[in-house]
């Protein structure tokens, strides 16, 4: 597959480039990485010339992995990375601390997942969500973005090291399902 450039009001979602390898190191030194992702720890600058040099355009090429820089509208720098995995058609992502709070992650992933379930990746009618256990700035995106949150039988999520965590898991189906807001209410109250 080829990468495709998507846009919406604020943002610019294409194609991660090595370009970008100076502040995806330093995005994914964050503490909160460690603790709710499974991106190498600690991060180095190696990790993101490999990440961005091989594995992202591999991943393209052969559909297992679609990953978009996340920038503004006008291009400009990255300030974040979504992915879906095409086996799963699972939704990932991650925003770097100084552009957090102000709804951009929400943004992206909604344009995404609308993309997907319109066709995007052929036979995809539904995508899944997942997160550590706590991570409650994640779990605002997914219901931003239209996912219901589910209780599978083994809520885990796997770690760097191979283990599991314990998560939260969602699925985002075309139309919304209406039951969205009540099924987040349990971990994440009736805030907004």
């Amino acid at each position: 597959m080829r990468p495709v450039t998507l846009r919406t009001a604020r943002l610019t979602l294409d194609e991660p480039r090595l370009a970008d390898a100076e502040l995806v190191t330093e995005y994914c030194q964050d503490p909160l990485f460690e603790r709710y992702l499974t991106t190498p720890w600690p991060y180095t600058r190696a990790d993101a010339d490999a990440f961005l040099g091989s594995y992202v355009p591999e991943s393209w090429a052969s559909g297992r992995e679609l990953t978009w820089a996340i920038r503004g509208a006008d291009g400009g720098p990255v300030m974040g990375m979504i992915s879906v995995r095409e086996a799963q058609h699972e939704l990932g992502f991650w925003l770097g601390a100084a552009h957090r709070g102000s709804g951009l992650m929400s943004e992206a992933a909604t344009a995404v997942t609308e993309w997907v379930l319109a066709g995007g990746i052929r036979g995809a009618t539904s995508l899944m969500w997942r997160a550590v256990e706590g991570n409650t700035a994640s779990a605002r995106v997914a219901r931003a973005a239209g996912f219901r949150r589910i209780e599978p039988a083994a809520p885990t999520v796997p770690t760097r090291d191979g283990g599991t965590l314990p998560a939260w898991h969602a699925v985002r189906t075309e139309p919304v399902d209406p039951r969205v807001d009540e099924s987040w209410r349990p971990i994440l109250g009736g805030d907004r």
